[in-house]
């Protein structure tokens, strides 16, 4: 458990360099090589910059969107690009709901999302059109949508209610209206394989597993859902080979970025130091 809320924001910022410093990491930027529009040290620049945002999370001193928002502004401002847009998603509520274990912190997050109203909706929707990430086409409440800020305005939604009419493939919006379950899960795996390897290994082995379980979002929006579900498919076989190096040449040689598993990966770092992850 964390010991206060400076150690509770501190650790969001850990994870995040973490997750970005683990290699190999298919078809992610890693302290070994970039991608053409992303560099290690964009990363390591966006993740120290978000410490002011996840401390004022962490004290509750403003509300959920609007610190979401702060995070991705103080990250463009430094790097002028979209680095960690679905993880401050991500981490936000999990910080601002620190105390307990890990299954305490997910389920009160969730349900921290039910306090929300439009104006969270609003900040996440302005950080939205400041960083211009890829996401799937949706139906009329989608973020890329122009009338959305109207509908969502004369729907009244609150952030949950807006993230349950979220397509099926949007795993960031499952993750944080059904409590995390797989953030909970590489978690698990995060624990167990620590116990056996480094702090290195047990987090690719951590992402790769999550690789090979869910379709990336993000490549569906930007290849399609075979090469998506290919991908899944292709990780499954190299979990098996821990050939790492393969499957990340296959996928930067391709320009294949599968960036919502590096998001998930961040939370279940999170919840593992939550849950005393010594290293």
């Amino acid at each position: 458990m964390f010991e206060n809320p400076v150690d509770a924001a501190g650790s969001g910022v850990l994870a995040m360099l973490l997750e970005v410093s683990a290699s190999p990491k298919a078809g992610n930027v890693d302290r070994n090589h970039n991608l053409p529009d992303m560099t290690y040290e964009d990363f390591i620049i966006s993740a120290v910059s978000s410490y002011p945002s996840f401390i004022r999370a962490s004290y509750r001193e403003e509300r959920m969107g609007q610190l979401i928002l702060e995070s991705c502004r103080e990250s463009f401002r430094k790097t002028h690009k979209n680095i960690h847009f679905g993880t401050f998603i991500l981490l936000i509520p999990l910080i601002r709901c620190w105390k307990g274990n890990a299954e305490m912190i997910t389920s009160a997050a969730t349900e921290s999302l039910m306090d929300t109203d439009v104006s969270d909706c609003l900040a996440v929707l302005e950080a939205f059109n400041l960083l211009k990430p890829r996401v799937v086409c949706a139906d009329e409440l989608s973020l890329e949508n122009e009338k959305v800020a109207s509908m969502l305005r004369e729907n009244n939604l609150n952030l949950y209610n807006w993230m349950l009419k979220a397509p099926d493939e949007n795993i960031i919006a499952k993750e944080l209206t059904g409590g995390y379950k797989a953030s909970l899960d590489g978690m698990k795996l995060l624990l167990d394989q620590i116990a056996n390897q480094d702090i290195n290994n047990a987090i690719v082995i951590t992402y790769h597993t999550l690789l090979a379980e869910f379709i990336d979002p993000l490549i569906i929006s930007k290849h399609g859902r075979d090469v998506a579900e290919e991908v899944r498919d292709r990780a499954k076989i190299t979990l098996s080979s821990r050939n790492f190096e393969e499957l990340d040449i296959w996928l930067l040689n391709r320009d294949i970025n599968p960036g919502t598993i590096a998001d998930l990966t961040v939370s279940s770092i999170f919840l593992a130091l939550a849950e005393g992850l010594k290293f």
